[in-house]
Order: structure tokens, then C-alpha cells, then sequence
């Protein structure tokens, strides 16, 4: 904008140099369209402006790490004319990690309901926030600057990518101290029947029952309500080293939900303070991992204030970043 500026001021001079030495028709008339030019350029700006509000959403609000994404920025006004030019500055933020990274970017002719597509790093996993930190609307000429609303943060979250089961060794261990193992079939009486819920698994559904009731009826272990197994793992280091705890947590954890055996997922919190989640559905794992992923972890292995708290009697599994790991 300070360049344009500064081109219109020279151009206003060379103007008035030529009014000053030639007085004529001319002179004048470029004179005065000069001066008219930079309230004509607001004046048809405005109408683009009325009651334009910008909105920020993730294309998905979950994806996975690896996976392309994008932020959407939309606008809609109160007339259906484009706006000249947009300056916003976004900021990019990890959760996780703590990385952040800020764009500055510039728009021309956005019309309302109009989206612009915006790159989403999801290299690693974590909690992302993308927010316009500063937004002004620009006349067609760049000689004038107005503030405009800043739309809500957007958020979006990047989980996990789940690995192989062979690269979790305790878990079949684990399994078999719960009479889960394979093979393993739980007795009529330690069984209990529920309505379907979205996420059970297709091999718990009784048919027989189904069929009689119209309705689809879930077979489940009385014992699926109250927790069984433990999962712990330490929450610090760097992306690359949260990435592969948080892909094994993940992978564990949905095993377990999958098999319908609740659990309890145990860590450190970043200010020393033990955490622990029951997850016994994936909507539950899905709502602990966004727990996780919103806190910044630190670089260094904090310092528990307590224990890892897990209820007594429970077979526990301690989950590391791909060295072995302990029961």
C-alpha cells in the first residue's frame, strides 16, 4: 500500500507541475480527475464491503497425519459484489508441538460465498488452530486501508496413524491376563445384551435376537463397563518422537475398543499432574486423543508429581516411542 501511495503522490505532482507551467484545458482537467480518483476508488469499493464477514473451517475436523488438507476461508456479504483486495495475516498453530508459523496473504476480487482454499500442515500430530490475526479490506486503487471483521479460530485435528499390530508385542500378553486372548470366548453368563451403538463391531451383534425384535441387539461381556486393561505412555520430546508414542497409543487403544475390553489410558500432564481417561467406545478414545493432543508437551520428560494413577488390579501396559515396552 505504501508503494502505491507513494506512485499516486508523484503522479499528483507531476500533475500539478504540468497545471503550473501549462494553463490550459488539460492541465486542469488531469488535475482535477486526479484528485477525484482516490474518493471514486473508496466510493466503489464500499458497496463490496457491506456487512462482509469472513469465516474460517477445516475441510475435516479430524484427518490423519499425513493426510492433505486444507483451511477454507469464505466470505459473505450483504451484496453480492466482489471486494476489491484483502490483506490478512494468519497465524498457524501446533497445540502439541508448540510450533507456529504466520502467512500473510492477499486477495483480490472475493465475492461473497466465494472460498479460497488455504494449505494444512499435518505433518505431525497435534491440535491445530488457524487464526486471522489481522484483516483489512484495501480500495481498488490500494490507497485506502479498513479494518474488517476477523472471523472465529478454526481447529482441526490430526491423529495418529495407526501401525501394526506386531509392533506391539505386550498387547496379546495383555489380552490373555484378561481371558481375552485368542481363542478365548467369554461364557453366556458373563454376557450382557444392548441396543446397537455406532462403532460397535459388526461380530458382536446377536442376529438371532435381532431378527426377533427388529431391532439390532449388541452381545457384550458384563465386565465391558468397568475398565480392564491400563495404558500408560510418557508425553514429551520431539514431534517425531510424540508421533510415534501417540501412533502406538492409538493403535492399542482401538484394538482394545474394538474387542469391546474398556480400558484406561494413564499419562503425565505437562505440569507434572497425573491424567487418566476411561475409554470403553471409540467416541470416547476419539475425545481422550483430542485431550492429549491439545496440551503442549514439554521437550524434556516431566517430572510426575504422583504416580500414574491406575485402578488397582488392572493389567497395565507402559507404551514407549518403539523401544520395548513394559507391562
Amino acid at each position: 500500500m505504501a508503494s502505491r501511495r507513494i506512485v499516486y503522490g508523484l503522479a499528483l505532482l507531476a500533475a500539478l507541475a504540468f497545471q503550473i507551467f501549462y494553463d490550459g484545458y488539460l492541465a486542469q482537467f488531469l488535475l482535477v480527475c486526479l484528485l477525484a480518483l482516490p474518493a471514486l476508488s473508496l466510493l466503489l469499493s464500499l458497496p463490496g464491503l457491506a456487512g462482509l464477514r469472513l469465516a474460517l473451517s477445516p475441510s475435516s475436523p479430524q484427518l490423519a497425519q499425513g493426510q492433505e488438507g486444507q483451511w477454507r476461508l469464505t466470505a459473505r456479504s450483504s451484496l453480492p459484489l466482489p471486494v476489491a483486495r484483502l490483506t490478512l495475516r494468519l497465524t498457524f498453530h501446533n497445540a502439541l508441538t508448540g510450533a507456529t508459523a504466520a502467512q500473510r496473504l492477499q486477495l483480490a476480487g472475493l465475492a461473497s460465498g466465494q472460498t479460497r482454499p488455504l494449505p494444512l500442515e499435518g505433518d505431525h500430530c497435534g491440535a491445530l488452530t488457524c487464526r486471522v490475526s489481522r484483516a483489512r479490506a484495501l480500495d481498488f486503487l490500494g490507497l485506502f486501508s479498513l479494518p474488517i471483521h476477523r472471523p472465529d479460530p478454526a481447529q482441526a485435528l490430526v491423529l495418529p496413524q495407526p501401525v501394526p499390530l506386531e509392533e506391539l508385542p505386550g498387547l496379546e500378553p495383555l489380552l490373555a491376563q484378561t481371558g481375552m486372548g485368542p481363542g478365548s470366548a467369554p461364557d453366556e453368563e458373563d454376557e450382557e445384551l444392548r441396543d446397537y451403538r455406532p462403532g460397535d463391531p459388526i461380530r458382536a451383534i446377536h442376529w438371532k435376537l435381532s431378527s426377533k425384535y427388529d431391532a439390532l441387539v449388541v452381545r457384550e461381556r458384563a465386565l465391558c463397563g468397568r475398565p480392564q486393561v491400563a495404558l500408560s505412555f510418557d508425553l514429551f520430546g520431539p514431534p517425531a518422537r510424540l508421533d510415534r508414542v501417540l501412533a502406538r497409543v492409538w493403535t492399542a487403544s482401538r484394538f482394545l475398543a474394538g474387542r469391546g475390553l474398556a480400558h484406561e489410558i494413564c499419562w503425565t500432564a505437562p505440569d507434572g499432574q497425573p491424567r487418566r481417561e476411561v475409554v470403553d467406545g471409540q467416541g470416547q478414545l476419539l475425545s481422550c486423543m483430542a485431550r492429549i493432543l491439545s496440551q503442549p508437551a514439554p521437550a524434556a520428560r516431566p517430572q510426575p508429581s504422583a504416580p500414574l494413577p491406575h485402578s488397582p488390579g488392572l493389567s497395565r501396559l507402559h507404551i514407549t516411542a518403539g523401544e520395548e515396552d513394559a507391562p
